[in-house]
């Protein structure tokens, strides 16, 4: 297999396209870039009847399609080892005849078949690698413990010397000084929102509204923010509540009921069905324990939560945790998931806050040079293009890289044709 990753693919294109330490291409365009040029190249590998990502299942009814079908190759009854081609069922062919039916994401069998062979192409994994992190102007002496976008919540003393919290924003427009009075080490945990402050002690919860400066004692409410970063307040019994801060006193009106009811903070999707929680010092995902321990701070986007807690910056996905980075600093937060830019969370490292990405390099799978040889070309074309340089030499080396990897190709004369319709 070829060991190489992302980032390797954009120097070398850089390089091709005599681009070499300059920062003419932004990273959300090489990011476009690469990712048009994998899935021209992967569309072009299909045509040319390079099976290398193929993938199977067998069945014997009606089923989903698998999450990461993108286009079909063949479907086949197999017989002891023995494979014949299943057609796609004619408008005229009842459902007696073998046949199948793709349909709102199914696969349908017809003719009572026993047992059946689906080849598919599975969808290209979208590619990443890292820009650098980035250096912020925030004061090195002061501990900050939360932030949102350019929101940053940070401990602090008023001019009595009585411990407070304070927000800056680096706009400008937030900044809030000393807008509730508590003992630091009565905090157990505390998060900014868009909208919101909200400060978890032992005994109760405060919520602080930051646009209207009004706050609220409450207990028996633990806060959750979804993916678009609504809030709402999740109570003991499970109920999932709108509520509004006035002076001193907070409303509630229930929105829906949940199965959880233990938990000190939650994020969810957007449709309040997909929860993660902490409860217990552990992490849950509806009921699943990740056996993560409690994350500092958790962010739900792109239908995955990221996590910053004691062992570094990782991401869930399918209940399936990946370490991204095992040391991340002195964490302070997320910023956002921000797919422009690449950045994600903020953290204080050799004494300086910087903000850092949260995708990581993605490793290349491609079986042999020639994929990255190819894509490489492809890349330094649309760079070249970019400046307005002449791309007929690049054009020349990708159209020789081609023909070689068709050269390649095997030739079997017992091997099935792809089916000749195609299903994204």
């Amino acid at each position: 297999m070829f060991n190489m990753k992302t980032s390797d693919l954009f120097k070398r294109a850089k390089q091709l396209a005599d681009l070499e330490g300059s920062d003419f291409i932004s990273w959300n365009e090489a990011i476009s870039c690469i990712n048009e040029s994998n899935v021209s190249l992967y569309e072009k590998l299909i045509s040319m009847g390079d099976n290398s990502f193929v993938k199977s299942f067998k069945t014997k009814e009606e089923e989903e399609l698998p999450e990461d079908f993108w286009q079909l190759k063949g479907v086949w009854l197999w017989n002891n080892g023995n494979l014949q081609t299943i057609n796609r069922r004619a408008d005229n062919n009842g459902i007696h005849h073998l046949s199948y039916e793709l349909r709102n994401g199914k696969l349908y069998l017809f003719g009572n078949p026993n047992d059946v062979l689906v080849e598919y192409f599975p969808k290209p994994e979208k590619l990443y690698f890292k820009p650098h992190d980035v250096a912020i102007s925030l004061d090195t002496e002061k501990t900050y413990i939360d932030c949102h976008k350019h929101t940053f919540l940070y401990l602090d003393e008023d001019s009595e010397q009585n411990e407070t919290l304070s927000i800056i924003d680096l706009d400008g427009i937030k900044t809030a000084k000393d807008f509730m009075q508590i003992a630091h080490d009565s905090i157990v945990k505390a998060y900014i929102t868009e909208n919101f402050v909200f400060v978890i002690t032992e005994n109760d919860m405060k919520i602080y509204d930051i646009m209207s400066g009004y706050s609220a004692t409450v207990t028996d409410y633990a806060p959750l923010v979804t993916e678009s970063g609504k809030e709402f307040l999740v109570d003991s019994t499970g109920i999932i509540k709108y509520f509004h801060v006035g002076n001193g006193a907070i409303t509630t009106s229930e929105l829906k009921a949940t199965d959880y009811t233990d938990g000190t903070f939650f994020i969810s999707d957007d449709n309040l069905e997909d929860f993660y929680y902490i409860s217990d010092g552990e992490l849950y995902h509806n009921d699943t324990d990740l056996n993560t321990g409690a994350p500092s701070h958790m962010i739900y986007s792109e239908g995955k939560v990221f996590c910053l807690g004691n062992t570094g910056f990782f991401v869930i996905e399918n209940d399936k945790v990946k370490i991204i980075e095992g040391s991340t600093g002195l964490n302070v937060g997320f910023i956002g998931i921000d797919e422009r830019t690449g950045y994600g969370y903020c953290t204080k490292k050799f004494g300086t806050f910087y903000v850092c990405p949260y995708c990581e390099d993605t490793p290349l799978n491609y079986p042999s040079s020639l994929y990255f040889q190819i894509i490489s070309f492809i890349l330094a074309i649309m760079f070249k293009s970019k400046q307005g340089a002449d791309v007929s030499l690049l054009s020349s080396q990708l159209e020789m890289a081609e023909q070689t990897f068709l050269e390649t190709l095997g030739s079997d004369a017992f091997q099935f044709p792809r089916m000749g319709n195609v299903y994204n």
